[in-house]
């Protein structure tokens, strides 16, 4: 009951943290992070939400709620993209495609503007079922991201059977980027591979100048970290 009481009274908000091109410095977009003053971890209302079976409540309760504010205190310029979470079950659910085609209706919202960015918290049952719910939603003209690649026990596979927009690079690599060849040379592998398939390659959790500037010299366009934006209300970056 407390779940269905705390989803009706929208007891949570969200944090927005800037996505830049490296090599441009201009927004690509922004994530919208699940908050709430309920819980000290976001990821403990989703999995309470999982174990009540009330996720997708949850899921599609916060992406609207992102949009709405998104859109009420954001940009104006229509360029700077949402990328917002959404686990896999979510996307299988049949109510999903209907719920955000009448959510893009009701804030007149390009559809190229959002990009549903895939957790990867959930593991991914039936590819070619989720492949094909994000065939439908590539064709309404909305925009799909792998999140946290290199993370995850089915990670390789969602970068190749997925048809995203995105891959972001989870924040592991970044941790000691510039003394490791090993990494750098990952890194240089996925810039190669996503320039040769048209994706776009944004590397997490970088939180220092030196960061940055090694992500440049390896060829990264796109970048996410506290030494770019901290997570704070959106209206705060206008």
């Amino acid at each position: 009951m407390w779940l269905v009481n705390f989803l009706r009274s929208e007891n949570f908000f969200h944090h927005y943290q800037p996505i830049v091109n490296l090599k441009t410095n201009n927004i690509e977009g922004y994530e919208a992070l699940f908050r709430s003053h309920k819980f000290n971890n976001p990821e403990k209302a989703y999995h309470s939400a999982i174990r009540k079976k009330k996720l997708f409540e949850l899921d599609a309760n916060s992406i609207q709620k992102a949009v709405c504010t998104f859109l009420r205190d954001g940009p104006i310029n229509q360029s700077e993209k949402l990328f917002i979470n959404v686990y896999p079950s979510t996307l299988l659910n049949l109510n999903f495609a209907p719920f955000i085609l009448q959510l893009i209706d009701h804030y007149s919202i390009p559809h190229q503007q959002i990009v549903l960015e895939i957790v990867e918290n959930e593991s991914i049952e039936d590819f070619s079922a989720l492949t094909n719910v994000l065939h439908q939603l590539k064709n309404m003209g909305l925009m799909i991201a792998v999140d946290d690649f290199g993370k995850g026990a089915d990670n390789i596979n969602r970068t190749i059977e997925i048809d995203s927009d995105y891959i972001k690079l989870d924040r592991y690599f970044s941790i000691g980027l510039n003394g490791s060849k090993k990494k750098q040379a990952y890194v240089d592998f996925l810039v190669h591979y996503c320039a040769r398939f048209n994706l776009k390659l944004i590397f997490e959790g970088l939180e220092t100048e030196r960061d940055i500037d090694c992500a440049r010299v390896l060829g990264v366009q796109y970048a996410q970290g506290y030494a770019i934006g901290k997570p704070q209300p959106i209206s705060q970056f206008m």
